[in-house]
């Protein structure tokens, strides 16, 4: 065997001991691609939440003309005595007796009801639903010229999908409902002649034979509290 040159041997020293050094970290093993992380998009589901809370009821739904509920006097009022009236329903309470919609809506009472058309209030607050005295209080140190309905439990006022005090419910003659909403959009008596007078927009076009052109307004009152139901058991299937 012929002598290797020492510059073949420094050669070949130097190839090995750079050998490690082009290694892979990973000991032939590819690094995984790293993955970028995904941006939020504007249209995510996440980012535009489900409404929560009771949705007002459809426009055209009809009432049932047999509900019966008594006021602070003790006089029972059906739906079905107003059938041929326009009926304007209000989410009222002892707490906003005296509130800018609740003082406006006073006044519009005693303007149209020489135009057949009669308001209500409906009290569902639980507790206070009961205490027919101190309803009856209230509504006269508020001056308001029509009866309060005990809503006890909330029948109706779930049955109209109501979600805030000051809320409005309009039935026309047939007992359908026809406007749901604010009684205007000035909740503090800010804007006085300058407020969008929504309910009684929609009075008027009732009582001219027409459709309501706004249908449908977001209540601008405060909460409703309602009573708290328990959800339904679950049933578990027979094997």
């Amino acid at each position: 065997m012929k002598k290797q040159t020492p510059l073949l041997c420094a050669l070949l020293a130097l190839g090995l001991c750079s050998a490690p050094l082009l290694a892979s970290p990973l000991d032939g093993k590819k690094e995984p691609p790293k993955q970028e992380k995904k941006k939020d998009s504007a249209d995510s589901p996440d980012k535009h939440p489900a409404p929560s809370g009771p949705r007002p009821i459809a426009i055209g739904t009809e009432i049932d003309a047999a509900t019966s509920l008594s006021d602070c006097a003790g006089n029972a009022h059906t739906i079905k005595q107003y059938r041929g009236r326009v009926l304007v329903l209000v989410m009222w309470s002892t707490t906003n007796a005296k509130s800018v919609q609740m003082q406006r809506l006073a006044k519009l009472a005693a303007n149209y009801a020489s135009k057949n058309v009669a308001v209500l209030g409906l009290d569902p607050v639980p507790g206070e639903s009961k205490d027919a005295k101190a309803i009856a209080e209230a509504l006269k140190k508020s001056g308001a010229p029509f009866s309060v309905l005990l809503d006890d439990g909330a029948i109706l006022a779930e049955r109209l999908g109501a979600s805030a005090l000051d809320e409005v419910f309009v039935l026309d003659g047939k007992g359908a409902v026809r406007y749901t909403g604010a009684v205007d959009d000035d909740p503090k008596g800010e804007k006085a002649e300058k407020a969008q007078a929504y309910l009684a927009a929609a009075l008027d076009e009732l009582l001219a034979g027409k459709e309501v052109a706004n249908q449908n307004t977001p209540p601008n009152g405060g909460a409703l509290r309602l009573p708290k139901r328990k959800p339904a058991p679950h049933s578990t299937p027979k094997r």
